[in-house]
């Protein structure tokens, strides 16, 4: 057990990502002294510059793909909190996850482990579990192989055995596994945050059979602190909040922007078809004109295969020997989400108003483009379940 006090000195990696800036937040909030391991030292500085100042945050600009850099982070640090990593889909981006998701995490762990950290919390995936029964997935489900097929689930995979063999030589590292994180502050947008976007830009058509769980970012972060605080090394912990069908969630996603929700669910095989066109198009480089070159990855085999599991979670041992549990309605971060997004998007925000909804009620009225962006939104969010926690490296 480890506490989290007043002048006690934090390390957060992947500290201006969604995730990553809540939990800066929270620490602060707490006395911590807090580094950030940061390739954009510039966002962190406007972000944590606001109301007090930058006090609280030092910035140690640097890479996770150099453990020079890492190692520099680590010094003289009680605690880290490793949230840095990369999302990306198809093995066109294979390399790149390794590096980062990898290697990166194994400059981490070193690193920590010559400074002496008194303890170092991983961040990593629910998306890398899997099970072969209905029953809400555990943290033993952890796969005995290398996940196949799946290039981002074999980086998150491999990194956490590496976490493991650590814990195994003596090193105080605990496993958090976060799912659908959802708030305010989204501004990747993660896949979550996306699509709240897309739903709000009525650009969601069509849902899909897919189970997921989300949890509001003020709960994942005060689990974090839990991890930091409780967790025994070598252990994981899932840190979720509700199970819901993605049709349940664009229900609430309706309530919240007065938007009708899709009605019309796509069955497995038309995703999987989207796959197949979706990662022939990765490998070949095309995109739609107009479309961002980071979208060419939504959708591929790899999230088309996954958008076939139910990603559904018990987060009992959490809340046992955690001691902790969500403390707000996922109802309110959700609603802090659309409001934070149609603030920032007036012309989203209009078109969702209640006063549209009635002209809103055949698919047609929606997006042009929007079946692919609704099967690429499901395929996207199975897969990349907890993924999305992890900012800039």
């Amino acid at each position: 057990m480890t506490t989290l006090q007043a002048g006690q000195s934090v390390l957060v990696t992947g500290g201006s990502g969604f995730i990553g800036r809540h939990l800066v937040g929270a620490l602060r909030a707490t006395g911590a002294r807090v580094r950030v391991l940061t390739r954009a030292p510039e966002a962190v500085e406007r972000l944590f510059a606001e109301g007090d100042g930058h006090d609280g945050v030092e910035v140690c600009e640097g890479d996770l793909l150099s453990a020079e850099n890492v190692a520099k982070a680590c010094a003289d640090v009680e605690t880290v909190f490793h949230v840095g990593g990369l999302y990306k889909f198809g093995p066109r981006h294979a390399r790149e996850m390794w590096r980062v998701n990898v290697e990166g995490t194994e400059h981490v762990l070193a690193a920590a482990w010559r400074a002496r950290v008194g303890r170092v919390v991983h961040v990593s995936s629910t998306g890398v579990l899997s099970g072969g029964s209905r029953k809400p997935l555990t943290e033993r489900d952890f796969p005995s192989h290398r996940p196949r097929w799946s290039p981002y689930r074999a980086s998150k995979w491999e990194a956490e055995r590496r976490a493991l063999d650590w814990a195994a030589r003596g090193l105080p590292v605990v496993i958090a596994c976060p799912p659908c994180p959802v708030g305010p502050g989204d501004e990747g947008p993660t896949p979550t945050g996306r699509m709240v976007l897309d739903f709000i830009a009525g650009r969601f058509p069509f849902s899909a059979r897919t189970g997921l769980n989300f949890i509001g970012v003020s709960d994942l972060v005060g689990g974090l602190l839990a991890v930091a605080r409780q967790g025994r090394p070598g252990e994981r912990y899932l840190l979720g909040q509700e199970n819901l069908w993605l049709d349940e969630f664009l229900a609430l996603l309706s309530e919240l922007t007065g938007r009708p929700p899709p009605r019309v669910q796509l069955p497995w095989p038309v995703i999987a078809l989207a796959g197949v066109f979706g990662e022939a198009a990765g490998r070949l480089g095309w995109h739609r004109p107009g479309e961002d070159r980071a979208a060419e990855c939504r959708i591929c085999l790899e999230t088309a295969l996954k958008a076939r599991c139910v990603q559904f979670f018990d987060c009992d041992k959490a809340r046992w020997e955690l001691g902790w549990q969500p403390r707000r309605p996922l109802r309110d971060s959700v609603a802090e989400a659309v409001a934070w997004f149609q603030a920032r998007l007036p012309a989203a925000a209009a078109q969702s108003r209640p006063a549209r909804a009635a002209a809103a009620t055949s698919p047609h009225h929606h997006h042009p483009q929007g079946g692919c962006v609704s099967a690429a939104a499901a395929a996207e969010l199975a897969a990349e379940a907890g993924a999305e926690v992890h900012g800039a490296s």
